[in-house]
């Protein structure tokens, strides 16, 4: 099997990150959940970075040991 690149997986991060984002802010507008549901169901602000970081990191361990 094929490993697809970093910038693949990350976007696709991304997109599923996103569309969370966007299904909770309709739910709050809908006033299925309130707002601190949608603060408790929501990624930190951060959380694009920190996945990108560690998946820089696994390719790199991955590139450099035998697991």
């Amino acid at each position: 099997k094929k490993n697809p690149p970093p910038r693949f997986v990350k976007s696709q991060i991304i997109n599923e990150i996103a569309n969370h984002s966007i299904k909770l802010l309709e739910l709050e507008k809908a006033g299925q959940i309130n707002s601190s549901e949608f603060l408790a169901k929501s990624f930190p602000a951060d959380a694009i970075q920190t996945i990108d970081k560690a998946i820089a990191t696994a390719f790199d361990l991955f590139n450099t040991e035998e697991l």
